[in-house]
Parts: structure tokens; C-alpha cells; sequence
């Protein structure tokens, strides 16, 4: 997990490679079309000056879709950039836009110097092969037509391959689940967009002053896309309210979501979690235990222990409540947490026995919560661990039943919170670890 002031080694390795390569398309792009970079005029420099800072406004209203993944009306400026100016101004322009944007935001979104620099330098090289493609030599206007769909392709292909691998190492999720989040969520948007640019680029090559027409479907696009957002966030809060409702059915366990939604709050700023994926765990949190509006009081409320058919009805829970969630389609990813808050890190959890990080990361912190609410809390088979028996039995659990950062993370906001550093001081596990469950 990174924080906001010490990137991980990787991440330094990764964006000092990406700078490299993105400097040698810089250099190449202007060395092997050097009579084209002499035959620049004043106009391309103002053309390239005007979409670098359209690049640059679209930073500063973003659709969020989650953690790091924010849609930038921005695909139209870069697809222009990269078919109607020459190469190496194209890629100046790109990636100039690109850093500047990144520059305007850092603040409020807590950038690292290393996010900023593989995202500028994934877009240079991606503006690069775009730009170079799209100047292929052209004989007739079906080929040419043919190119600049090539180019959209190329494009959209680039951002988000590179772009959901940046976010597979900053998330620490796996690369596959993230390449298809993007595709799902973010594509219907990126490929409206790429359809504008291509229809801009057509008109613009006859008349330049045609690019003023693309405001209007680029805005239409931008508050069709939001307003589905917005639409998704509304969906979030009646689902919330339904959750303590849940609560209420059990006194044992009533306001349990809600405890478990508050102790996230700063385990993830600790875990360098914020924005929108922060907001989806949360909520993920609040519901978590939804299902078990489906389980019957003499299996819930029961003050000994589960009979191993009881335990079954028990364990049915995570799926009950995935499926309950997956009616509203807003809410698909909340699902999957909801489903996988009880799998361990070691692959012996319920309800689907999945291992390390093909655990949603989301799930992995609503279970140290879970189970820290859980242990501290009174239950009619047992009375409430102190906080320091549940510390000692988080730590013996990291890396069997919880994901070791994740805990790590949990402990130290813990200890900020109570102000009581030696919580996360090294100890003693508990001995004898066996799995919690809630």
C-alpha cells in the first residue's frame, strides 16, 4: 500500500522506466520527422496551444468511477492532438497537457510525483504510436478513414492498458479485475468520446474553425455520464438506509454496520485509499451484513453455538446479500465486497474460497473491521474481547485470515485514534490463532 509521501519501490522503478521510454518518443518523434519540425508554422503552434489547454480544463471537472479511475472529457483533445498537428507537436502538446492537468489537481487529489509522471509519460508514448499511426501515408479517403479509426483504437487501447496497470499498483489489485472495471465502467464513456474526436477530425480537416462545434456533444456527453453517476450515489444512500434497518432486527448486533463503516473511515485514509473507491467500501460496509435479513431468528439470535446445519444457513449470508444488491446495477462492485467480506487472505474463508488478491481489496479491509467490531462487541455466546485481546488476535491473524497490510493499516489509524501508539508496537501473537468469525 502506498502513503502520500512515500511511494513504493516499484512505483519509483515503474515511473523512472516510463520517463525513459516517454523521453526517447519525445526525442524520436522530433529527430525522425526533422523536416516536418522545420516546416512548422505559427498556426500549429496555436492549434497545439489550444488543445493542450482544453487537455488541461478537463482535469478539473472529472467523472469519478473509483479509486484513481476518474473519466476526463479529455480523449477528445488527445485524439485531435494526435491527428490533425505533426507528430512531435503532438506529442509536446499531449504530454504537456497531460502534466499540467495533473500539476492543477495534485493538491486535492494527493498525487504522488510518481503518479504524475507515469501517467504523463504513459501518454506521451501512447500519443506517440496515436500520432504516428494516424500520419501514415494515406491514398484515398477510405484509407484515411481507415486511420483515424485505427488511431482511436490505438488510443483507447493504450489508456486503458497502461492506465489500469498504474491502478493494479497503486490499488494492489490484480490487473485483469481492474482492466475490466475500466472497460465496463469507464468505456461506454471513452468510446462516446473517441466518436466525437473522429467526426471532429473530419470536419476540422477541412475547416479548423469546426472544432468550436465539438463543445456542444462534448458537453452533452459529460452531463449524460454524470448524471448516471450521480444517479448511482442516490441508489448508495437508499441502500444504506435499508442497512439499519438490518441492525435493528438483531439488539446483539444492533449498529454493527454502522461501527464497522466508521472504524474504516480512517483505516483508509491509512491505507492511502480516498475519493470515490473510499466512499464505495463505506457503503460496501454499511451493507455488508444485508443478507442476513434472509436468516431465521432461531439461527441468528441463537445464544450457544451453530449446529453445523445452522452454521450452513449462517455462512449463506454474504451470497444472500450479493444477490440482494445485485438487483440494483448501480451497485455491482458494492456487491462483490458484500459477497467477499468473509474470505481469508489464506484461502480458507466462505463463500467462494478465494486466496490474496483475488480478494477484492474492498472486502479484505471491511473483514479487519468486521472482525474487530465483532470481538470487541457482546454477543449472547460470549462476552466483548478488550481492545487490546482483539489487537493481539488481529496481529496473529495477518496473512492467514487477513491481508497483513490491510491489518498493519487497521492498527496504525487504531493507534492514532485512541492515541495509544503501543497498539501497533510489535508483540506476542495470540497463540493458538484460530479464524474469527462473525
Amino acid at each position: 500500500m502506498k502513503t502520500l509521501t512515500q511511494p513504493p519501490l516499484q512505483e519509483l522503478i515503474t515511473a523512472s522506466l516510463a520517463s525513459l521510454v516517454a523521453l526517447a518518443a519525445l526525442i524520436g518523434s522530433w529527430v525522425g520527422t526533422h523536416s516536418t519540425a522545420n516546416a512548422l508554422t505559427p498556426w500549429d503552434a496555436l492549434v497545439a496551444l489550444l488543445l493542450a489547454c482544453a487537455i488541461v480544463a478537463t482535469f478539473k471537472y472529472p467523472i469519478h468511477i473509483r479509486q484513481h479511475t476518474k473519466i476526463h472529457m479529455n480523449s477528445v483533445p488527445l485524439f485531435l492532438s494526435a491527428t490533425l498537428l505533426p507528430v512531435p507537436l503532438a506529442v509536446a502538446a499531449i504530454g504537456l497537457g497531460i502534466l499540467a492537468g495533473k500539476l492543477t489537481v495534485r493538491k486535492e487529489r494527493g498525487s504522488l510525483p510518481t503518479d504524475i509522471a507515469i501517467s504523463t509519460s504513459r501518454w506521451v508514448i501512447i500519443g506517440f504510436l496515436g500520432a504516428s499511426l494516424a500520419h501514415f501515408p494515406a491514398t484515398d479517403r477510405v484509407a484515411e478513414s481507415i486511420l483515424l479509426f485505427a488511431t482511436a483504437v490505438t488510443l483507447f487501447a493504450g489508456d486503458m492498458l497502461s492506465g489500469s496497470l498504474q491502478i493494479s499498483q497503486i490499488n494492489a489489485e490484480p490487473f485483469g479485475r481492474v482492466l475490466v472495471a475500466n472497460l465496463r465502467e469507464a468505456g461506454p464513456a471513452e468510446v462516446g468520446q473517441y466518436l466525437i474526436g473522429i467526426l471532429g477530425a473530419f470536419a476540422a480537416r477541412q475547416e479548423v474553425w469546426a472544432l468550436g462545434l465539438l463543445a456542444l456533444p462534448m458537453a452533452v456527453t459529460y452531463l449524460a455520464f454524470k448524471s448516471t453517476k450521480e444517479t448511482r450515489d442516490g441508489t448508495r444512500r437508499l441502500l444504506e438506509a435499508m442497512a439499519d434497518a438490518v441492525d435493528l432486527r438483531d439488539p446483539y448486533t444492533g449498529g454493527h454496520s454502522r461501527r464497522v463503516a466508521e472504524l474504516l473511515k480512517s483505516a483508509l485514509r491509512e491505507l492511502g485509499i480516498v475519493g470515490v473507491e473510499a466512499e464505495l467500501i463505506r457503503a460496501a460496509a454499511r451493507l455488508h451484513d444485508i443478507g442476513k435479513v434472509g436468516i431465521p431468528d432461531a439461527v441468528l439470535k441463537k445464544p450457544g453455538a451453530l449446529t453445523p446445519e445452522e452454521w450452513a444457513i449462517m455462512k449463506s449470508h454474504p451470497e444472500r446479500g450479493a444477490e440482494l444488491l445485485a438487483r440494483y446495477p448501480d451497485f455491482a462492485r458494492g456487491a462483490d465486497l458484500v459477497r467477499h467480506h468473509h474470505e481469508h487472505w489464506n484461502g480458507q474463508g466462505y463463500p467462494r474460497g478465494l486466496k490474496g488478491l483475488d480478494i477484492p481489496l474492498g472486502a479484505r479491509v471491511i473483514a479487519v473491521a468486521d472482525a474487530f467490531d465483532a470481538m470487541t462487541s457482546d454477543r449472547p455466546y460470549r462476552r466483548a474481547l478488550s481492545v487490546e485481546q482483539a489487537v493481539q488476535t488481529l496481529r496473529a491473524g495477518r496473512g492467514k485470515q487477513w491481508d497483513a497490510a490491510v491489518v498493519d493499516g487497521f492498527l496504525r489509524a487504531l493507534a492514532k485514534q485512541m492515541e495509544r501508539p503501543e497498539v501497533v508496537q510489535p508483540g506476542l501473537p495470540a497463540a493458538g490463532f484460530a479464524p474469527v468469525a462473525e
